[in-house]
């Protein structure tokens, strides 16, 4: 059987490149009527972001 990776998945912000983990209290969500929650880089705002989960 493989080993199993430990250290927490990381989400990415394409367009400043802040790192968090994954899921964290770091990172901010909004509510988008037509999309749901959207999580919502708390440094520049954008959604851009790649989820490491």
């Amino acid at each position: 059987m493989a080993g199993t990776q430990q250290s927490a998945s990381r989400s990415h912000c394409w367009t400043c490149g802040f790192e968090a983990p994954a899921g964290s209290d770091r990172w901010e969500t909004i509510d988008v009527v037509s999309l749901g929650t959207m999580t919502r880089c708390p440094e520049c705002g954008s959604t851009n972001v790649s989820s490491g989960r």
